[in-house]
Parts: C-alpha cells; sequence; structure tokens
C-alpha cells in the first residue's frame, strides 16, 4: 500500500511545525534573559535560591571567617563564588528536617576553594524560618593546615 506523496508531505509538514513549536516553547521556559542558568535541576535550583537569600552567619563562623581572611559579606559580593560553585549532594544531608544542609564548594575571586555547609530552608513546611538560609560552616580547602583559636 503506497502512501501518496500529497498525504506524507502534509503530515511531515504538520510533524515539523509541532516539532517547532515545542522547541521554542521549550527554549522560552527555560533560557529566558532574566536567569543565567536554567534552574530545573535540584542543583540550579539550589544555588539559585541560596544567590539570592539573605544568609545569616554566627559570631563563631564570622570570627572563623576573620581568621582565614575572607569577608564576613562574601556570599553577597563575591560573583565569582557563585558562578563556579557545585552542590555536593553525597556531603550534603538532604533529608534532614525541618531544613536540610547543603555543601557548596567553589573558588573566591582571589583563587582559594572553600566548602560551605548552608542551611536552607526554603520549602520549610510549617517553621517560622521558611524562607530562610543560615551559614553551618566553612571548610577552606586551599589551606586546610589552618588552625583558628574561635570559641565553640
Amino acid at each position: 500500500m503506497a502512501i501518496d506523496r500529497k498525504v506524507f508531505f502534509r503530515r511531515l509538514r504538520i510533524y515539523l511545525i509541532g516539532c517547532g513549536l515545542g522547541c521554542i516553547v521549550v527554549w522560552a521556559t527555560l533560557f529566558n534573559k532574566e536567569h543565567d542558568r536554567p534552574s530545573w535541576l535540584p542543583e540550579g535550583r539550589i544555588l539559585e535560591f541560596l544567590a539570592t537569600a539573605d544568609i545569616t552567619v554566627n559570631d563563631q563562623l564570622k570570627c572563623h571567617l576573620e581568621c582565614q581572611g575572607i569577608p564576613e559579606d562574601f556570599l553577597k559580593t563575591d560573583t565569582t563564588f557563585w558562578k563556579q560553585a557545585e552542590v555536593d549532594f553525597d556531603k550534603s544531608a538532604v533529608h534532614r528536617k525541618p531544613c536540610p544542609e547543603h555543601y557548596i564548594f567553589s573558588r573566591l575571586s582571589d583563587g582559594r576553594e572553600i566548602g560551605i555547609y548552608v542551611e536552607n530552608c526554603e520549602t520549610c513546611i510549617d517553621c517560622e524560618s521558611e524562607f530562610t538560609a543560615s551559614l553551618r560552616g566553612i571548610v577552606n580547602l586551599s589551606d586546610k593546615e589552618k588552625v583558628c583559636d574561635c570559641k565553640e
């Protein structure tokens, strides 16, 4: 049974129009100009939230930051950190309740590698700390031997 050429090309044209419309919709939803990276994967969503969140730092960690020579506001001012940041889900406590803790490692603008533990309460249900984040720990991966004399 042979297919008529007119019918074949009509079906092909309809198929290609549908594929083209689908590609346009995917491009418009994932790659808009407001975001540098599409954040539909877990890592992208976490990094996007934390880059815009006001992350609180306790006094002990402020002491560690000062000892390591890292400015307290590096999470807001150091754009290199968030551009190169990666979430290590193996070192993260993603199933912790009520708020998961994520381990993020990256480089500072001066080239030092650091890892931070951040408590991410973006999706905290029935708690007062929803849509907040706090710095829980910092690891200087470039200089692991440096010991700070900060009290616990």
